[in-house]
């Protein structure tokens, strides 16, 4: 059997452990180190869109002025995906700027 090293995605330590599945199947790991911020991750997501990285792409494109049709199609996601995006936002009435959430909704009007 292969054994794989598992890193936090976060601080990149390997200090991990097997944390349950997902209801999906996929296995969890719990990051062990203290000092790290994300403590729980998945290695392989199957919704592109719960990556952070997509996220931070649709707020991007949204700042930019790309409609969600479009930012759907260039990110591969669904409209509804992008517009769950969009509403999770507006209920923590915060908009993206710069990797920091601030508290302004003007984002969304």
């Amino acid at each position: 059997m292969a054994t794989m090293e598992v890193c936090c995605p976060n601080c990149n330590t390997t200090n991990v452990v097997k944390y349950g599945r997902q209801a999906n199947g996929a296995q969890r790991y719990r990051c062990q180190n203290l000092d790290c911020e994300r403590t729980v991750f998945l290695t392989d997501y199957k919704d592109r869109v719960r990556l952070p990285e997509i996220k931070r792409q649709i707020i991007e494109m949204a700042l930019s002025g790309s409609g969600i049709r479009d930012t759907a199609r260039t990110l591969g996601v669904s409209p509804g995906a992008v517009i769950e995006v969009f509403e999770l936002l507006a209920n923590f009435g915060a908009s993206y700027r710069g990797g920091t959430a601030s508290g302004n909704r003007s984002m969304m009007r």
